[in-house]
């Protein structure tokens, strides 16, 4: 768990002459904002396939021949005003993406995948003191294979089969009308990705099923229960005596994006270690709010998701958002969110000084300036940053520039 708990005292305000000037970030921010509504309509519409986009088991692709995409990403996030100190993180991310899909029968789809990443850079939560993780790329320096898979699409009997390494996150849990917002929590609830599952960007050896006839589907997964990752120190990611095992299961019902309902759950057991056992649950939802021809559409969004209380820092995690995406996706994406990450009594007891909850808000516009690359000036406001009560909540204004080659 990062962040401060709070236990320290609380050192001494500074006076307003003593504290770093806040226009210049805010300026810049602004600069850049105006830049990316000025700029011309974009050449494409953003599809939703950056960088840390996920990879749902349902998705069909388009059919081509192995081809290889360099991607990368970065952010300048800068801390203005309380946390833990003043100033900037700047994580990044290369991705080297190999990919086939094809067609091998009438009816049945195929997709290899491979991602090999290097994360880098400095992680902005170290400044704000965001227990959740206020960036959703920063990670430590390292290169790593995050996607090595198999997936087989039947659209006859609707099914789907992915085999090799994956992410939890890249298929189970997924609200895709908060997938444009930085803080890490809308994707990754801190419920869970504080357990040690195989999670951005450490993935583990798995498979993942999905049965779809119609709205109603289910979906189902197992990975083994440490996630490595080729080039770390940890070996090959091949599982292990005590590694254990994560299971997942969730079901629902789900229409071409006018709506999603689903609950889940998942177990983690190391073989190794009995009290590492850990599980959870969660429920959420997403409906299309509004639409209109000539001003797009609104689709709102909202989470809940617990733990065993005596397992986890965090006891339950409650996020919801909007998002707004005009006609044609001309002008961009407008999204809002709201996350709560709440401690269990157990870490409370431990620490007895700590906020009972951290609560972090984000506003981010995306914006896809053309094919390859895209923009996306955010804004985020943390209640209780690392759970300490006595220091300032955190403003944090940033940019992120993402782009394809």
């Amino acid at each position: 768990m990062q962040g401060d708990t709070g236990n320290g005292g609380r050192s001494a305000r500074r006076s307003r002459r003593d504290r770093p000037p806040r226009w210049p970030s805010v300026l810049l921010l602004g600069v850049l904002a105006a830049a990316a509504l000025a700029l011309p309509p974009p050449a494409a519409a953003d599809k939703g396939d950056g960088i840390r986009a996920a990879q749902p088991l349902d998705q069909i692709p388009e059919t081509h021949p192995w081809h290889a995409t360099l991607l990368w990403a970065v952010d300048a996030m800068d801390n203005v005003a309380g946390g833990v100190r003043r100033g900037w993180g700047v994580p990044a991310v290369l991705d080297l993406r190999l990919e086939q899909h094809g067609v091998l029968a009438d009816g049945l789809d195929s997709h290899w995948r491979v991602d090999v990443i290097r994360t880098t850079g400095t992680n902005p939560s170290e400044q704000a003191g965001d227990v959740q993780g206020l960036d959703n790329i920063a990670a430590p320096h390292v290169w790593r294979v995050y996607h090595a898979f198999w997936q087989l699409n039947d659209r006859v009997r609707h099914w789907a089969l992915r085999a090799g390494w994956q992410g939890y996150d890249q298929a189970f849990a997924l609200v895709p009308a908060g997938s444009d917002l930085i803080n890490s929590s809308f994707g990754e609830a801190p419920s869970f990705s504080q357990a040690g599952v195989p999670i951005w960007p450490e993935t583990a050896l798995g498979a993942t099923a999905l049965w779809a006839p119609g709205p109603l589907f289910v979906q189902a997964g197992l990975w083994s229960g440490t996630p490595r990752n080729p080039g770390t120190r940890q070996g090959w990611g091949l599982p292990r005596g005590g590694d254990g095992a994560l299971q997942a299961l969730e079901f629902g019902v789900q229409r071409h994006g006018d709506y999603k309902l689903a609950i889940g759950g998942w177990s983690l057991h190391r073989a190794s270690a009995h009290d590492a056992a850990h599980r959870g649950g969660y429920a959420l939802a997403q409906l299309r709010l509004l639409d209109t021809a000539a001003h797009g559409h609104v689709s709102g969004f909202a989470q809940w998701s617990g733990t065993r209380p005596y397992r986890s820092d965090v006891a339950r995690y409650v996020g919801a958002g909007l998002r707004w995406t005009p006609a044609g996706e001309a002008r961009g994406r407008l999204s809002l969110g709201v996350a709560r990450a709440t401690l269990s009594a157990a870490f409370r007891a431990r620490h007895p000084a700590a906020a009972a909850a951290e609560t972090a808000f984000e506003i981010t516009w995306r914006r896809r300036v053309d094919a390859r690359l895209s923009v996306q000036p955010d804004l985020q406001y943390i209640v209780h940053p690392a759970l300490a009560p006595t220091r300032d909540h955190a403003l944090v204004v940033g940019i992120r520039l993402e782009g394809r080659f």
